[in-house]
């Protein structure tokens, strides 16, 4: 993105709030990289999920503050951690462990509280809540600094918030139809999104989804060739990648047993969660399966590109399975890859139906990947989904979504 020095808004500072520990956030690292180099001043205040992250940084332009996570369970540690908020012991960031920490209610006030000192002493003129349970406070910041207020929705709050509970679904649903209306806009991760919050009285709302940059696909030929040969893959018909949370209902056992009874296939698979114990299960029965761990974003790009095939089965019973446009769509276009996908689930089937760069399976079992292996191996299967991909990508990349971002805050900071 270029533009013109003279015309950045350097005045104006931009003041972003998220759960997360910010540094490999798939959204909130390109919008905030993105609107910093376009001129905002932009700091994000997030959360120290793990020891070990420094306080203060400055990355891509942004200045990134960590609020201290404190796993809470009594009233006792909750007053404890509420005495270091008075007292600004920012210190209890630097945990000498990378332990991750959970969250519950305390935990959630707690972190609210801290976020809300932490913006209080800085200038705003846009407040960017980067999910639902930043509004509130958000909206407090806003009324201090007079500034904006932006809703960034990545997904449907009811339904992520319902997997806590179903009335925390319910409270999530409440709080979303109490505080849309009093945002000046909101950026929505996909239409179905949009539209529910649309219908909850929103003023203004952008469909901005995590959309990849292609320059970050553009394939490194030599170091390509390396890994094909470290790995082996060049006696491979076909290449399938996984890249990503090991959890439930993404029909990962079916996956690994297809390519254990598969030789011909091999699976490059990295991530972490509750199912890694599956991949490990699956190692000594297969020299076709190439476990990477958990990588790095930069590397998720790059083994993206080392396979053929992108999986992304998500199963129709995924608690947000109606509005599912997952990360790993957008990477499989940037690439110009193809993907196997289960049918008919979500804003991803939608986009599917449009740009055919998927085999859609129902159901997905060991057989049906089988077939979907042994038609892939055909050139001219696997180039047609390709070639639709590459059109996809023309549509779903990271230049329209940040056109359309700059365009929103031009407008907000007029």
């Amino acid at each position: 993105m270029t533009n013109n020095p003279n015309s950045f808004p350097r005045k104006t500072d931009i003041l972003m709030l998220v759960d997360t520990h910010v540094y490999d956030d798939s959204r909130v690292m390109p919008e905030g990289s993105s609107l910093a180099q376009a001129g905002y001043t932009v700091r994000v205040i997030g959360l120290a999920r793990f020891g070990g992250l420094p306080v203060q940084n400055q990355i891509n332009g942004m200045e990134i503050l960590l609020a201290p996570m404190e796993t809470v369970r009594t009233s006792i540690q909750f007053f404890c951690a509420l005495w270091r908020w008075i007292c600004g012991d920012t210190n209890t960031v630097n945990h000498p462990t990378p332990t991750y920490k959970t969250s519950n209610i305390f935990s959630i006030i707690f972190f609210s509280l801290w976020m809300l000192r932490l913006g209080l002493n800085r200038p705003a003129k846009v407040i960017h809540c980067h999910d639902l349970l930043q509004l509130p406070t958000g909206w407090l910041l806003s009324r201090w600094h007079r500034a904006k207020l932006v809703y960034d929705s990545h997904e449907s709050a009811e339904h992520t918030h319902a997997q806590v509970s179903k009335r925390f679904g319910q409270f999530a649903a409440f709080l979303e139809r109490v505080f849309a209306p009093k945002t000046d806009a909101v950026i929505a991760v996909g239409e179905r999104v949009g539209e529910d919050i649309r219908k909850q009285g929103a003023n203004r709302v952008v469909v901005i989804g995590n959309w990849k940059k292609l320059e970050h696909f553009a394939p490194d030929h030599v170091r390509l060739k390396a890994e094909r040969e470290r790995l082996a893959l060049n006696k491979s018909k076909l290449v399938i990648s996984y890249l990503g949370s090991l959890y439930y209902l993404r029909n990962l056992e079916q996956l690994l047993e297809a390519v254990i009874q598969s030789p011909d296939v091999h699976l490059i698979i990295s991530g972490q969660g509750p199912l890694e114990y599956l991949v490990h299960n699956a190692l000594p029965h297969a020299s076709n399966i190439h476990w990477l761990g958990w990588l790095k974003k930069a590397d998720v790009d790059f083994y993206t590109q080392l396979s053929d095939v992108v999986y992304c089965c998500i199963h129709p019973t995924y608690y947000q399975a109606d509005y599912v446009v997952p990360n790993k769509l957008f990477e499989a276009f940037a690439a110009g890859k193809a993907l196997i996908a289960y049918k008919g689930v979500g804003e991803m089937s939608q986009i599917l139906e449009s740009f055919p760069a998927a085999l859609l399976l129902d159901p997905v079992t060991p057989e049906t990947l089988k077939l979907a292996f042994q038609q892939l191996q055909h050139s001219e299967t696997l180039h047609q989904l390709q070639r639709a991909a590459i059109m996809a990508r023309k549509t779903y990349n990271w230049a329209v979504a940040e056109k359309r971002l700059l365009d929103l805050y031009s407008e907000l900071t007029l």
